[in-house]
Order: C-alpha cells, then sequence, then structure tokens
C-alpha cells in the first residue's frame, strides 16, 4: 500500500515536473494587455489620420465612415463565431490568430490600390479585434487563479483605453514621418512583436485545463438549461452594464472632441479630454480588481458604476466648463468598474442562483 501511494506520488510529480512554467498572474496580464493594445492601436489608427487617408484614395463622406464603421459590423456578425472557435482551438491559439489575421489586414491595407481594397482590409482587421475582445478574459480565467482574477482583469480591461489613447495620439506622428504605408506595417510589427512575446512566456493550455486532464474529468457538454442562464435578472444586468459601458465610451472616443471643438476648444485639449478616462482608468481598474479579489463581490461595483457613469458621460457630453472634468473624472474612476466587474463576473454568472 505504501509503495503504491509512493508511486503515485512520484507520478504526480514527475506530472508536475513536466507543465510548462507559468508567469505570475500580474505578468500574463501584462503580456495579455499588451497584445490587446497592439490590435487595439491599429483599430484606432485611422480617426486621427481620417482626412489625408480620404484625400489620397479621393473617398467621400459616406465611403471613409466605413473605414471605422466596418469594425462595428464585424463584431455583430462574428461575436458568437468566435467564442465557438475559442472553445475549440482554445482562447490563447484564438489570440495568436488574431494577430496573424491583422497582420494580414494591415499588410493588404498598406498596399491597397483602391477605396474598397482598404475597407476590406479594415474589416479583416475587425475581425482580429473581435477575436481579442473573445479570447482575453477567456485566457485570464483559463490561465488566472480564481482569487486573482478581478486584479488579472482590471489589468486586462485597460487595453481600449490605452489602445485608443496610443493609436489616437501617436498615429498623426509616425503618418507624418513614414507615410501611410509605413504606418499599417510599423503597427503590424508591433503586433507580430506582442504576438511572440505571449507565444513564448504564456505556455501550455492553462492550469485549469491540466488539472482536469490529470483528474480524468471530461468537460460536460453545454446543455439547454446552461444557456437559459443567461436569461435571468442577474445575468441580464450584467449584459446591460457591459453594454450600456461600451456604448457610453464610444460616445466619448467618437463625439467628444468633435463637440468641444464645436464649443471653440483646441483640438489637443479635446483630445486629451476625451482621453482623460481612460489615463484615469490605469489608477481605478487596478484598484476595483484588487477590492473584487478581496471581497469576492462584482455586482456591487457595476451598479455603482452604471449610476455614476450615466450622468458623467452626460456631462462629456454636453459640457465644455468644470462639469466637462468632473464627467472625464467620474467616467475614468467609477465608470470603468463596470468592464472590471463584468469581466470578473461573466465565468461566474452560470453559477448565480438568480
Amino acid at each position: 500500500m505504501g509503495e503504491q501511494k509512493g508511486r503515485v506520488a512520484s507520478s504526480v510529480r514527475a506530472s508536475d515536473s513536466r507543465k510548462p512554467r507559468q508567469l505570475g498572474y500580474v505578468a500574463l496580464s501584462i503580456v495579455l494587455l499588451a497584445v490587446g493594445v497592439s490590435v487595439c492601436i491599429v483599430q484606432y489608427k485611422v480617426p486621427s489620420i481620417l482626412d489625408p487617408i480620404m484625400g489620397s484614395y479621393g473617398m467621400s463622406t459616406d465611403s471613409g465612415a466605413w473605414l471605422m464603421s466596418i469594425f462595428t459590423m464585424v463584431g455583430i456578425f462574428l461575436s458568437l463565431p468566435a467564442s465557438g472557435l475559442a472553445k475549440r482551438i482554445g482562447p490563447k491559439k484564438l489570440l495568436l490568430l488574431a494577430c496573424a489575421v491583422i497582420v494580414v489586414g494591415g499588410v493588404m491595407g498598406a498596399f491597397a490600390g483602391s477605396t474598397w481594397q482598404m475597407i476590406m482590409s479594415r474589416g479583416i482587421e475587425g475581425v482580429a479585434f473581435v477575436f481579442v475582445t473573445v479570447a482575453g478574459p477567456l485566457v485570464i480565467e483559463r490561465y488566472v487563479d480564481r482569487t486573482h482574477q478581478g486584479t488579472a482583469n482590471g489589468i486586462w480591461s485597460l487595453w481600449i483605453c490605452l489602445g485608443s489613447v496610443i493609436g489616437s495620439t501617436a498615429t498623426p506622428a509616425v503618418y507624418g514621418a513614414v507615410g501611410l504605408k509605413g504606418t499599417w506595417l510599423v503597427y503590424a510589427g508591433i503586433v507580430i512583436a506582442a504576438a511572440v512575446v505571449m507565444a513564448v512566456f504564456i505556455r501550455g493550455n492553462g492550469d485549469a485545463s491540466a488539472d482536469d486532464e490529470a483528474s480524468g474529468d471530461a468537460v460536460r457538454e453545454a446543455q439547454l438549461g446552461d444557456y437559459l442562464r443567461f436569461l435571468k435578472p442577474r445575468a441580464l444586468l450584467f449584459f446591460f452594464a457591459y453594454l450600456v459601458f461600451n456604448v457610453e465610451i464610444l460616445a466619448v472616443l467618437s463625439y467628444t472632441p468633435t463637440f468641444l471643438q464645436q464649443q471653440g476648444m483646441n483640438a489637443t485639449l479635446s483630445g486629451f479630454a476625451s482621453s482623460l478616462p481612460g489615463l484615469l482608468a490605469i489608477v481605478s481598474s487596478l484598484a476595483y480588481g484588487k477590492l473584487i479579489d478581496k471581497t469576492g463581490r462584482t455586482k456591487i461595483f457595476y451598479l455603482l458604476a452604471l449610476v455614476v457613469s450615466a450622468p458623467a458621460t452626460m456631462s462629456m457630453l454636453t459640457q465644455s466648463g468644470p462639469l466637462l472634468w468632473v464627467g472625464a473624472a467620474g467616467v475614468g474612476l467609477v465608470g470603468y468598474a463596470i468592464p472590471v466587474a463584468c469581466l470578473t463576473a461573466l465565468p461566474r454568472l452560470p453559477e448565480a442562483r438568480r
């Protein structure tokens, strides 16, 4: 009996020694963040140089608008298929696939010879953006212990705000230095670098998968009842909060600079105002992540943020005086609790009783 236990223990130790050594959850989250930011920069490279692009290709206002709206169209049709693909090949491989797809789109855009070739390349880049949106939280769920997922999601949730700020502010300088073709290729190179770092440092299929395989537990196929859980009030409230947050942030990023410039504010200051919530979120997202890990609660945070972010966003869309900055602080310091809490709550929704 003792010999049998010894052999089992030795087998377990040997199995553990063969597992790829993983990064700490903070380092892993930073690597994921780098991938997300590199992809998000690609999305937000267009708005700040939209006029030169339209001039280069002789685009009308309507066709030029497709350079950004194509992302939304792709997201509507590919979100569910992307989640199925993540289940089939794993979220890490889906992230690597996203990087490959966005490089293809970037190269195609760099050498686009017509308006519709450029728009098509943006659509391909949009596919990658959807893949990253779906896969990022799933990587955290699989590779990070549940007790640290709040902090990890706090770091990951910064990918859009940092990517949008960097893409909007850096692109004019990059474009001025290397032109449109060079800008597209430079950003594709950044994505490749981030993908290589992730491939090297995030290894294996995640501890959860390894543990399931070691224990011999089979992964149960989802049943209809599992999906019906997402129609319960708690789940619907979760989806509503996340939907409202994304509408608010897109409105602030897209409309606030234009509104403020119409009120006489210069382009630099209006750009800073629209980016301020994202800059403040660097601090607040990490703080909310730590609080979620410490308390184990998520609902209270996204409800509070939902209440505060609505008037704060309205202030950013209608005010150009002191209330503008109060609104920016509200969105950045409180509103950004929504993505952190929602991304952390997502894996727990099927467990909710009501």
